[in-house]
């Protein structure tokens, strides 16, 4: 199965945007931090119809630790498949 993992960092970069990282590429930059992960979730929904892939969003927390979340986004994944 393919694992897909979209990045949403907790601060914007110096120009103040977010950037939407795609298994480490940067691919979308977004004026606000919800613009990001709403992208990021509808992405991952989309991608998440295809069979054998694994869709997750990863979002940085204030506290700094990074939590993976399925096309859902209602509650962090426990561990990977």
């Amino acid at each position: 199965m393919a694992l897909v993992i979209y990045d949403i960092p907790f601060h914007p970069d110096l120009a103040g945007l977010w950037h939407v990282q795609l298994n480490g590429v940067p691919t979308e930059n977004f004026e606000s931090r919800v613009a990001a992960i709403a992208y990021a979730v509808q992405q991952s929904k989309l991608l998440g119809t295809q069979g054998q892939v694994q869709v997750l969003v990863s979002v940085e927390g204030a506290d700094g630790v990074w939590r993976e979340f399925e096309s859902n986004a209602k509650r962090p994944v426990q561990s990977l498949q």
